[in-house]
């Protein structure tokens, strides 16, 4: 959800092993539109403790500078309006059903 000037993301993360350990939890972000662009680039990630068995809800915020982007007529890094794609996992590998979709304007 949006909230001020960033964006909060929030899920659930499960340790379904017999024993106490860690999770890192990556979130991933792309330019919709941007061709020459990266396919995702990480922007945000933590470090999450988890106990056999426990389930915990992970929030991650979101600054203003998750979505810069290379802009070319400029040749700046900056906010562009458009559509982004937000990705959560555990690794670079995401499900596709940990995908959001944010429109910038």
């Amino acid at each position: 959800h949006k909230s001020g000037r960033f964006f909060e993301v929030s899920f659930k993360v499960k340790n379904t092993g017999k024993y106490d350990g860690a999770e890192v939890i990556q979130v991933y972000v792309r330019k919709v539109d941007d061709a020459e662009g990266p396919i995702k680039s990480l922007r945000a990630f933590r470090r999450v403790p988890l106990k056999a068995g426990e389930t915990c809800v992970v929030s991650i915020d979101l600054l203003p500078t998750t979505f810069e982007f290379f802009d070319p007529t400029t040749n700046t890094m900056r906010i562009m309006p458009g559509k982004y794609e937000i990705m959560y996992g555990n690794s670079s590998d995401i499900p596709s059903g940990n995908k959001l979709s944010v429109t910038l304007r």
